[in-house]
């Protein structure tokens, strides 16, 4: 399975609309023609450790970001019930790429919100044990054996 960042905010944008189904979904931060309310996805950092058996340990850091129009009179508690709503329900999320059908459960870690003066960042990271495809040189023949007794 691959993990990128277009897959992530695709997985993220099926799995939240049902609940915010007013809300316009971009896979990264939109400079014209965005149509609050809208979210958008935006990788953080991401790191890999090495771990046993050729396998790492990838850590991605994301933050979704929710716009609301600015020139709303209750844009603060906009932004809070967006956040409460979040925290009830991204503790997982189903996530799927091209290369396979059925969607696994993703769990999140590190889940925190802040609201800045535009915006509301929900934060969260994901930590999956991944392994990386190695490209081996296969045999391409064998040499004949001819069995011989020496005396």
């Amino acid at each position: 399975m691959n993990y990128t960042i277009e897959t992530m905010a695709d997985a993220l944008a099926k799995y939240l609309k049902p609940l915010f189904p007013s809300v316009s979904f971009y896979e990264d931060p939109n400079q014209q023609g965005t149509k609050t309310p809208c979210m958008f996805l935006q990788q953080r950092y991401s790191n890999i450790k090495l771990e046993t058996s050729g396998y790492y340990l990838r850590a991605i850091g994301l933050d979704l970001t929710f716009l609301e129009n600015y020139h709303l009179p209750d844009l603060q508690k906009q932004y809070q019930k967006t956040a409460e709503i979040l925290d009830l329900h991204m503790e997982t999320f189903p996530y799927t790429d091209d290369t396979q059908a059925e969607p696994v459960q993703i769990r999140t870690y590190a889940r925190q919100w802040r609201i800045d003066l535009d915006a509301l960042h929900y934060q969260f990271e994901i930590r999956e044990r991944v392994s990386i495809p190695k490209e081996t040189v296969k045999m391409q023949n064998i040499e004949k054996y001819r069995e011989e007794v020496v005396e």
